[in-house]
């Protein structure tokens, strides 16, 4: 697949700089003295609003960026490290929990805010493309690793397809055509996927396979396809992939010989790879449990809520600290008095509109300590009171069908 392979593979295997498989939290907690407090995030730069339930990202996926970065010098890096440091805090997560956890996953939201730095703080419009070329091996390990014992190119490109969720919820679609094979790439649907993020996408999936694919008789790319329109630094996509590049495509997209799907790798191994497959398929179960996890949270928050739903009880019932469920919310960006909130107000707005119970027997139930603050919050939620909201929903024409017989 690697039309130019001797100039991306000579970023591939250049210098590895800081050495060994980088980390967003090692570099961020290499970056502050030890006596310095972390610093403090303004007003401005609070998080916005997101899913409790949103995707997660392995923070190994960013490697390659900060790799670029030394490239560029020492004032990019200690620029990159504050703001990464700031915006880790902006999302409730510390440096020194990332870089003791090497399993924890970041929200893909703040994976877009670091993403959105290093582009900043590299000051170059191509920097995406450019950071793709700086994958080395071992960035993506167990995920790449898994892929490169494959037997041939096809078989790691199915392998790749399946656990891809261990680096990031994106999705990739593998479309044979007459003696075309196209290999499609997006960010799982409803998640912000920038246009640069598309780029480096296919510019590091390009470098990894001149990484692993046996070099002798390899035939290049077709075509490289972008879904987004072509941007001011259009000229440099074919300096980086070596082959003509298509904007405005249907789909984010490698194309290539169909013939390479038979194509050896350099690190077939049957024995290796089964090994390999029995972890990830592990930790692709803890990560579908760690996605379903909100969902427990607040289904345990309902069993608690007459009693006020306070966190130690419904970290108790979920066989948890009450730090240890601090902790993992974060990895969802959430926090649990945000949950609380939210089951809250989902029960206060069902009740007013489906029941006839009594305002103060809500507020009790709602686990508020008196009806005040249960007024308060309800005005907060809707702007309204809650029997104004209850009149409101009994006058619509159709409010007696919604209401229990």
């Amino acid at each position: 697949m690697a039309a130019r392979s001797s100039s991306a593979h000579a970023d591939t295997e250049g210098s590895r700089g800081l050495g060994g498989p980088l980390r967003v939290g090692t570099l961020l907690a290499m970056s502050r003295p030890p006596s310095s407090a972390p610093p403090q995030a303004t007003k401005a730069s609070k998080a916005p609003e997101r899913d409790p339930g949103a995707a997660t990202v392995s923070p190994t996926a960013l490697a390659p960026f900060m790799r670029l970065l030394e490239e560029i010098g020492p004032d990019a890096v200690a620029t990159s490290m504050a703001r990464g440091l700031s915006i880790l805090e902006r999302w409730g997560i510390s440096a020194a929990d990332l870089e003791a956890d090497a399993t924890m996953r970041v929200p893909h939201g703040l994976a877009v805010d670091m993403f959105e730095m290093f582009l900043s703080v590299a000051n170059d419009p191509s920097a995406a493309l450019r950071a793709g070329l700086k994958l080395q091996r071992g960035d993506y390990e167990l995920l790449e690793y898994l892929c490169g014992s494959c037997e041939t190119l096809g078989a790691s490109i199915a392998c790749l397809s399946h656990y891809y969720p261990l680096l990031i919820n994106a999705e990739l679609e593998l479309v044979e055509r007459g003696d075309r094979a196209e290999l499609r790439y997006r960010i799982a649907e409803g998640l912000l996927a920038p246009s640069a993020m598309n780029e480096f996408a296919l510019a590091s999936n390009y470098a990894m396979s001149i990484l692993h694919v046996k070099l002798e008789n390899v035939l290049p790319p077709i075509e490289v396809t972008f879904a987004h329109a072509a941007p001011a630094h259009a000229p440099v996509f074919e300096q980086v992939f070596g082959v003509p590049v298509r904007f405005a495509a249907e789909h984010n997209a490698i194309v290539f010989p169909i013939s390479m799907l038979d194509h050896p790798l350099r690190g077939a191994d049957p024995v290796l790879h089964a090994v390999l497959k029995r972890l990830a398929d592990h930790e692709l179960s803890l990560l579908q449990e760690l996605s379903a996890f909100p969902s427990k949270v607040r289904g345990a928050i309902e069993a608690e809520l007459e009693h006020g739903a306070p966190l130690e009880r419904v970290a108790a019932r979920m066989h948890l600290s009450a730090g240890g469920l601090r902790s993992r919310l974060r990895q969802h960006g959430a926090t649990y008095s945000s949950l609380l909130d939210a089951v809250r107000k989902d029960h206060a707005r069902r009740a007013l509109r489906d029941t006839q119970l009594g305002i103060s027997e809500l507020a009790h139930r709602l686990g508020f300590a008196h009806p005040p603050a249960f007024h308060r919050a309800f005005r907060r939620w809707f702007g309204v009171t809650p029997n104004m909201y209850r009149e409101v929903k009994s006058e619509h024409p159709a409010a007696r069908f919604w209401r229990p017989r």
